[in-house]
């Protein structure tokens, strides 16, 4: 890659894991079950209650106490010859011997109104008194599924729907999370349109809406983008102004006296973690620390730059902040034809790809990867293929993104 104005250049492999070492995951905090959804669980989910909490039923029928037949009433206390109506996991009255499900009992209604429920015989069929279920038949004692305190989802894991009913069920209103890091983009550049079609020598913004989403996919909470001019007072008052844990900023991070990104972070006296990657497309990417903690990163302005950008440097950054597990072997595929190539021959080219997949394996079709046309290759792709220095050719085995960054595992 051309390197200059930059300082400490890293190849692909080099940058990411800089990224993901340089976060670790941010503190637990209670959320509300509605807003939890996307997070990971910062504890594990245990049951505040034993499941069931008192002895219940383990079918419908009916709780009968003693030898049969028994007449039937609504009772909270059982007595030999008695017995009531129950419904799975409805708890039972006391002193219930058993549960005698519907289809082993037999029902005689009373002209008088009373009813009397006596047992079939297991083998015919037949209602027989002297029949009985085995004491604690049908029953669900106490704590028997689980107890309270039991581990059901441990921590680390995502947040899904079905832990969020899980939780429910199980009588909570909130879970602890891995607090999800809030992201803020700034737009840099006076002459970008922020609706319409481009006019007037002037092209539309295509990452202010980008961005919020495809960190949103990952866990984040994406701020709306806000714009700015590109010069010193207002870039310096963006960044310090920025109450977020990730600012995102797009142009102005190519060397050279008309961006300013660069001098603002001299100024604020930042370190500086990454400042160039050997990567087709978007090597004058950026990564840096901030002062108080916070992270900056500086994407290029075009746009299929950028997204290799954040490929790069926002997937694996977000990832720590999040602690979302990591892969130990990504997916791979063979490529059907030769790649675009790189700009240069010591760049990573990040490559999109259209998959399919057959008892061969899986293969990969690049798809264009920068210009106009790479943004349509980008908007269609299926996954990233990581294309180190010297492949991409035909039949070349590349290992694969998704489209959002992530580790794809490899199959079983």
């Amino acid at each position: 890659m051309s390197t200059y104005g930059l300082q400490g250049v890293l190849n692909w492999p080099q940058a990411r894991s800089v990224a993901q070492s340089a976060a670790h995951p941010l503190s637990a905090a209670p959320a509300r079950l509605d807003e939890a959804t996307g997070s990971r669980l910062a504890r594990d989910l245990v049951t505040v209650l034993d499941d069931p909490p008192v002895d219940s039923a383990a079918v419908d029928g009916y709780a009968v106490c003693g030898e049969g037949p028994w007449r039937v009433d609504d009772l909270e206390v059982l007595t030999p010859g008695w017995a009531c109506i129950v419904r799975a996991r409805m708890p039972l009255p006391r002193h219930a011997d058993a549960v005698l499900t519907e289809a082993s009992a037999h029902v005689e209604k009373h002209a008088d109104g009373s009813v009397l429920v006596i047992a079939r015989d297991p083998l015919n069929g037949l209602p027989d008194e002297s029949a009985r279920p085995d004491l604690g038949e049908g029953i669900l004692r106490a704590a028997s599924i689980s107890a309270a305190g039991h581990a059901l989802v441990p921590a680390g894991s995502p947040v899904t729907p079905a832990v969020v009913s899980l939780a429910a069920a199980r009588g909570l209103d909130g879970l602890d999370i891995v607090r999800p890091p809030v992201v803020g983009t700034v737009v840099l550049g006076s002459s970008l349109l922020d609706h319409g079609l481009p006019r007037q020598g002037r092209v539309r913004d295509a990452l202010g809406a980008a961005i919020p989403a495809f960190v949103g996919a990952l866990g984040a909470r994406g701020n709306p983008a806000v714009r700015a001019p590109d010069t010193l007072d207002l870039l310096t008052a963006e960044i310090d102004d920025a109450d977020v844990d990730v600012l995102i900023t797009t142009g102005s991070t190519a060397p050279g006296p008309d961006n300013h990104l660069r001098e603002v972070l001299r100024d604020l006296n930042v370190r500086w973690l990454v400042d160039g990657v050997s990567v087709t497309p978007g090597s004058s990417m950026l990564l840096v620390r901030l002062v108080d903690g916070r992270f900056l990163v500086g994407l290029p302005g075009d746009p299929t730059a950028a997204l290799a950008g954040l490929v790069t440097l926002v997937t694996p950054l977000l990832s720590s902040l999040c602690d979302a597990p990591r892969v130990d072997r990504r997916r791979t595929a063979v490529l059907l034809e030769d790649a675009p190539p790189a700009d240069y021959a010591d760049d990573t080219a990040l490559v999109p790809v259209l998959l399919t997949s057959s008892s061969a394996g899986t293969m990969a079709r690049p798809l264009p990867m920068s210009g106009s046309d790479g943004q349509v290759g980008w908007a269609r792709a299926d996954a990233i293929a990581v294309l180190p220095p010297g492949a991409g050719f035909r039949g070349d085995v590349a290992e694969l993104l998704d489209v959002h960054g992530r580790d794809l595992p490899a199959l079983p």
